[in-house]
């Protein structure tokens, strides 16, 4: 009987140590975007961004895009600002991600987009072995009419140590508060621009490179939150 009982607790008693391991908290939610992008972008606008072809990739372990890189030409793809067409071309889109931490699923951005740029932006990064999606908060400041706006960038693609493949970008406007000028798009509107070429190249350094880009492209062409 002794023996028996020694049997028992021996099988009891890893049954107790496996209960009490913590399970691992998922670093992303049930649609595989992480917490602070859901909470970023409700989910009826998101679904909004889909439909209009904007490629949205999910999961927990994205590829590392740490890289610097040229998307041209930029063509409008789609957009739900009642003035925009479709085929219209933007300045080139050169952008650096770096400080990526997939513990933490964050990432930093610089960007350029003709006389517009933006440096140190933090964001949030997710997807599945080579393809990925960057979200970011960016708050925006219109010097000429000293009006905010806030926005998010989403940028989306499949990752190659050469470049991006399907490099996809929208801006959406989250708030206008209240528009006070009349020049920012309404909320909830978005512009989708992609490389048409279907390839954007990695490049050695958005200050440092000297890129050869078309002399003939309208400059002041930029994806923004900006009525045209």
């Amino acid at each position: 009987m002794k023996n028996k009982k020694i049997l028992i607790l021996a099988v009891i008693a890893p049954l107790l140590i496996c209960s009490c391991e913590k399970k691992e908290e998922s670093k992303v939610e049930s649609n595989g975007l992480t917490k602070e992008i859901n909470e970023l972008i409700p989910s009826s606008t998101l679904s909004k961004i889909k439909n209009l072809g904007m490629p949205i990739n999910t999961g927990d372990n994205p590829p590392n895009i740490e890289n610097v890189y040229l998307a041209t030409p930029c063509i409008l793809k789609a957009s739900n600002v009642p003035e925009d067409t479709p085929g219209h071309e933007f300045s080139d889109f050169e952008m650096s991600f770096y400080q990526q931490n997939n513990d933490k699923m964050t990432i930093k951005i610089d960007y350029e987009n003709g006389p517009e740029s933006g440096s140190g932006m933090g964001g949030f990064i997710v997807g599945e072995g080579n393809n990925f999606t960057v979200v970011c908060e960016v708050d925006v400041y219109n010097t000429d009419n000293n009006v905010f706006a806030k926005t998010a960038m989403i940028i989306s693609g499949k990752y190659r140590s050469t470049g991006i493949i399907n490099f996809y970008c929208a801006l959406l406007m989250l708030d206008n508060y209240g528009n006070p000028k009349g020049n920012f798009i309404d909320n909830g509107s978005v512009r989708i621009i992609y490389d048409s070429d279907g390839f954007s190249e990695s490049e050695i350094g958005l200050r440092s490179s000297s890129l050869i880009r078309n002399p003939n492209q309208p400059k002041s062409t930029v994806l923004s939150i900006i009525k045209r």
